[in-house]
């Protein structure tokens, strides 16, 4: 009886010392992802291709965006070159015009950019997004093999970097691919352009 108590007890404490190891291993993990944290610039331009879809209707085409710190323009064209829609944010709301002269305004962007693109992606986190870049909030899930974010956690959304621009540490993201429930964007960005 005494010998299997502390049988037992061994079990136990070898159990306990595995637990530890493996938090201290999660609690490393989690620090190498922090630190793959990258600044994200205050004002860009971009020129890609995208494709969204809400589970029941697709669409795809070219897209330009224009972002700074008080203001957006997103111009979203159709596969054959016609504009589709357009965007523009500015600190006193913003506005959507559409390729058949209709016009919508809204107190900010969230609320109109859904009938742009097809689905309800957060403007505030695109613009994270496209830089790789995770705002206060999300997650940094993975890390590729240059140190950079492969999948990220925001807002209920999950965005994977499938490809960047080049091999170094701080290439911009080429391809990404964010998907929250039923709703799907992938972007391809073809043309980037950081303003500082």
């Amino acid at each position: 009886m005494r010998r299997t108590l502390s049988r037992a007890a061994r079990q136990a404490a070898t159990a306990a010392l595995a637990a530890l190891l493996l938090a201290g291993c999660a609690s490393q993990a989690v620090r190498n992802l922090t630190a793959a944290h990258r600044p994200a610039v205050s004002a860009f331009e971009l020129e890609g291709r995208l494709s969204a879809s809400d589970g029941e209707r697709a669409a795809n085409g070219a897209v330009t965006w224009s972002h700074s710190p008080t203001g957006d323009e997103w111009t979203v064209y159709s596969p054959l070159g016609q504009i589709v829609g357009q965007l523009v944010r500015t600190p006193h709301g913003a506005m959507l015009l559409t390729a058949d002269g209709r016009t919508e305004r809204a107190d900010n962007a969230d609320a109109i950019l859904p009938r742009l693109l097809g689905v309800p992606a957060p403007i505030d986190g695109l613009q994270h997004w496209v830089q790789a870049a995770p705002r206060p909030g999300a997650r940094v899930l993975s890390l590729d093999a240059a140190g950079r974010p492969a999948r990220i956690s925001d807002a209920g959304w999950i965005i994977d970097y499938m490809e960047y621009a080049g091999p170094a540490a701080d290439a911009p993201p080429r391809r990404i691919d964010a998907e929250w429930g039923q709703a799907r964007i992938r972007l391809v960005i073809d043309q980037w352009t950081p303003h500082r």
